[in-house]
């Protein structure tokens, strides 16, 4: 099993990268957007990091573990067939509530005709 300290770099690069959210919004609040902007730079050069170390933790566990790594795979096949079906779902019921309405076209107005008052 991982050791729990293989996981602190990913709870400190969250609340750094929380950190970094909010100075970056109150730097653009008072108008420095360029700042701003490299505050976010460095908020996303964190969130790489992290993302970096993630793979580094997945192999980790594969070679730690390498009993449960068909159980990690069927648990990913799962959630996303899981994910699939429900995105299925909702996009059926969506054309469905929708679709009955009709669509209208914004067109030109007819002219009155001759022979109505």
């Amino acid at each position: 099993m991982l050791a729990w300290g293989l996981y602190v770099p990913l709870l400190l690069a969250a609340a750094v990268f929380a950190v970094i959210s909010i100075a970056a919004q109150v730097v653009r609040s008072r108008g420095n957007a360029a700042s701003a902007e490299k505050l976010l730079d460095l908020g996303f050069l964190v969130a790489l990091a992290a993302g970096a170390w993630t793979l580094v933790l997945l192999v980790l566990a594969m070679f730690d573990e390498p009993d449960d790594l068909w159980d990690m795979v069927l648990v990913i096949v799962v959630v996303g067939a899981f994910f699939a079906v429900l995105l299925t779902v909702l996009f059926g019921i969506f054309e469905l509530i929708f679709s009955r309405g009709g669509r209208q076209r914004a067109g030109p107005e007819e002219a009155p005709s001759p022979d109505r008052t």
